[in-house]
């Protein structure tokens, strides 16, 4: 059942944005239109990233020490609990685990999975390389994961599920993930961590312009801005987690 409702859920969501089930999925995009908030830090913790949300705010931490391709799929990770997980407050996760006790990290992976790299796109993408019903080889898996923007355990760990490699293969393909992409002429900055500070966000934006055009009062832009406090406090949550249910 979970990966039914994670299937459907990713489906949804991709719906809702009105973005086509072949489509690349831009999570920073998403996220924006979804109004969350997302921040970026480099973390000395192993974890991938935090939510934290109210009725007012949905505000998730990713961890920038961890490659692009990784960070990518936590966002999606983290989109479940900010839209789905009905009982969350806070969390602090590691993504990709793709099995993991947690029922609700569980179907977080497999959401992510799904709204990144649905089956309909995978089967385009082989059709228009001409690779639909061939073995595949590792300049496939490559093409297949700088398309879909993640990391290489995640495109494997995919293509498994579909049954279009085996674990061997999977396994080889996932050493000198940097060199085999090079080697091919690939921009490598998804393989790579980014260590960088950013907010994506229009959130204070908004409560600016709702309040220049007097759609609220000065006390009512004030909360809405101590609100914001909850960037400091997810990061918080992801510096003091030292394991992740």
């Amino acid at each position: 059942m979970s990966e039914v409702k994670a299937r459907q859920l990713a489906i949804d969501t991709r719906l809702k944005l009105g973005i086509q089930s072949t489509e690349h999925f831009d999570v920073y995009r998403a996220v924006s239109s979804l109004d969350i908030t997302c921040v970026k830090r480099s973390l000395e913790s192993n974890i991938s990233g935090a939510t934290l949300k109210t009725n007012k705010v949905k505000v998730i931490l990713v961890n920038s020490s961890k490659t692009l391709g990784h960070q990518n799929f936590t966002i999606a990770h983290e989109i479940y609990h900010c839209l789905y997980d009905e009982n969350l407050v806070s969390r602090a996760c590691k993504a990709e685990t793709f099995a993991c006790s947690s029922d609700s990290e569980h179907v977080a992976d497999l959401f992510a999975t799904h709204l990144l790299m649905p089956e309909d796109a995978i089967f385009n993408q082989l059709r228009l390389r001409k690779k639909l019903d061939v073995k595949l080889t590792l300049a496939d898996i490559i093409n297949l994961e700088q398309f879909f923007g993640v990391s290489r355990k995640a495109m494997c760990w995919r293509l498994q599920t579909l049954e279009l490699i085996t674990r061997g293969e999977s396994d080889k393909c996932c050493v000198n993930v940097i060199q085999g992409a090079r080697l091919l002429g690939k921009n490598t900055d998804l393989y790579k961590p980014t260590h960088d500070r950013a907010l994506i966000s229009d959130y204070a934006e908004k409560a600016s312009e709702a309040l220049q055009k007097n759609l609220i009062t000065e006390s009512r832009y004030e909360e809405i801005l101590a609100d914001a406090d909850m960037l400091e406090k997810v990061t918080g949550i992801a510096e003091e987690a030292d394991t992740v249910d």
